[in-house]
Order: C-alpha cells, then sequence, then structure tokens
C-alpha cells in the first residue's frame, strides 16, 4: 500500500508542478475517459439490477420524450 501512495504522491506533485493549461489538457485527457467508463458501468450495473427485479423501461408513449 505504501507503494501505490507513494506513486500516488509522485503524481499529484507532477502535475501540480505543471502550468495551468498543460494540467488542464492532462487531467481532461485522464478525467474524461474514466468517467465516461465509470458512468457506461453503473448505467449496465443498474440495467441489470433493473432487469433482475422485473423492472421494464418506460415506454413513451406520446412522443415527446418525457
Amino acid at each position: 500500500m505504501n507503494g501505490v501512495l507513494s506513486w500516488w504522491d509522485g503524481v499529484e506533485e507532477w502535475l501540480t508542478g505543471l502550468p495551468f493549461v498543460p494540467q488542464l489538457i492532462v487531467t481532461a485527457v485522464v478525467l474524461v475517459p474514466l468517467a465516461t467508463l465509470v458512468a457506461s458501468g453503473v448505467n449496465y450495473l443498474v440495467g441489470r439490477l433493473f432487469s433482475k427485479l422485473g423492472r421494464a423501461e418506460a415506454d413513451d408513449d406520446h412522443g415527446l420524450g418525457i
């Protein structure tokens, strides 16, 4: 565990030492795909949970998308 914490401290120190624009770019390049992956995983898990509970998706009878 100390190895992981030491590595993370090094990454954090390197990232905070960068100027703002490179810091923003690195953060966006890492966080956007990571957040997309996490959101897709949560969506999949909720869909599986609802299918196990017998919940179906609501139909859009009136065509308004609400």
